[in-house]
C-alpha cells in the first residue's frame, strides 16, 4: 500500500522503556456493548439456569480451569469477585493487561512495527501471522460504524481481494460505504502515515468534531496504540484523521486486533 510509512514509535505515555510482561491470570469482559450484561450460567450452555450476571466493563475475572465445547462455541467456567461462579462463552473473556505493563512491553512496539511494515509492502501473509488467530482482524471504518472482520485466511489476499464490502455509513448522511480494503481503507491509513506519525499509547488523540472521539466501550479491556493527523493550523479544523491499533493477549502474547477509524465530521 504506497504511502504508508514506518516510524519510530514512540511511547509517550509511559516514557517508552520496555519491561519484563508478567501474566496477572486474571480476564475481564470484552465484546459486549456498553449498559449490557453477561448471564453466568449453570450448568454451561444457553440450557443452562442463569445463575448471575456481569457487566460489560467487569473485570478481575478468574478462571477455574473447566472448560468445555458446545457446537462452535468455548464455554469456560469463571470466578468473579466475591465467590461466585458461573459458565460464559469464552468469546466475551480477554487477558487483563494494565495501561503500565501494555504500554512498557517491548513485543507489541515490535509486532506494530511488523504490521506498518505488512501494510507498506501489501504483505497479507505478514499480517496474517500478526493478527489475533482467534478473532482475526477487525476494522471499523469509523468507531460508530459496525465491525467489518477478516478471519486470519482473509488476509493473504487483503490487497487484491475484489469483493466489495459493506464498511458503514457516512456521518450526517446515511451514504453507505462501499468497496474494497484497497479501495476504501487503504486510502485513509496512507493519509495518517504519509505524514509519520508518532504511536500514543493508549491515549486517543483527536480533533474538532461535534461527536466525540471514544474507544468504542465493548473494547475497554483491550489496550490500543493511536496515530493522528492533525488538521493545518489555517486549514478545516475539521480535517483531521486518526487510527487505533487494538491489541489482544492469548496466553501472554500480543495480538494484532483492531484498527479504528476517527476523523473530523464535515
Amino acid at each position: 500500500m504506497t504511502g504508508v510509512q514506518t516510524c519510530a514509535l514512540p511511547i509517550f505515555s509511559s516514557g517508552g522503556t520496555p519491561s519484563d510482561f508478567t501474566v496477572s491470570g486474571r480476564y475481564a469482559v470484552v465484546w459486549v456493548p456498553e449498559g449490557e450484561t453477561v448471564s453466568l450460567h449453570s450448568p454451561a450452555g444457553e440450557a443452562g439456569s442463569v445463575v448471575g450476571v456481569v457487566g460489560h466493563d467487569q473485570s478481575g475475572l478468574r478462571l477455574t480451569g473447566r472448560q468445555t465445547q458446545l457446537g462452535s462455541s468455548t464455554w469456560v467456567e469463571i470466578l468473579v469477585p466475591g465467590g461466585q461462579r458461573g459458565w460464559v462463552k469464552a468469546w466475551n473473556l480477554t487477558e487483563s493487561v494494565t495501561v503500565g505493563d501494555f504500554c512498557r512491553d517491548g513485543r507489541v512496539l515490535e509486532k506494530l512495527s511488523a504490521v506498518l511494515a505488512a501494510l507498506e509492502g501489501e504483505d497479507g501473509a505478514a499480517l496474517e501471522r500478526l493478527v489475533n488467530p482467534q478473532r482475526g482482524l477487525i476494522i471499523r471504518h469509523d468507531w460508530w460504524n459496525p465491525e467489518v472482520v477478516f478471519d486470519p485466511e482473509q488476509l493473504s489476499d487483503i490487497f487484491v481481494d475484489p469483493i466489495t464490502i459493506d464498511w458503514g455509513v457516512l456521518s450526517g448522511g446515511g451514504f453507505k460505504i462501499e468497496g474494497t480494503f484497497v479501495d476504501v481503507i487503504a486510502p485513509l491509513l496512507r493519509d495518517v502515515f504519509a505524514g509519520d506519525p508518532g504511536a500514543v499509547c493508549d491515549e486517543l488523540p483527536a480533533g474538532t468534531t461535534s461527536v466525540p472521539a471514544v474507544w468504542p466501550p465493548e473494547y475497554r479491556a483491550l489496550n490500543y496504540y493511536a496515530f493522528h493527523r492533525a488538521a493545518l493550523e489555517d486549514g478545516n479544523p475539521f480535517d483531521w484523521r486518526t487510527w487505533a491499533f487494538g491489541f489482544e493477549y492469548i496466553d501472554g502474547e500480543p495480538y494484532f486486533t483492531l484498527m479504528v477509524h476517527y476523523h473530523g465530521d464535515v
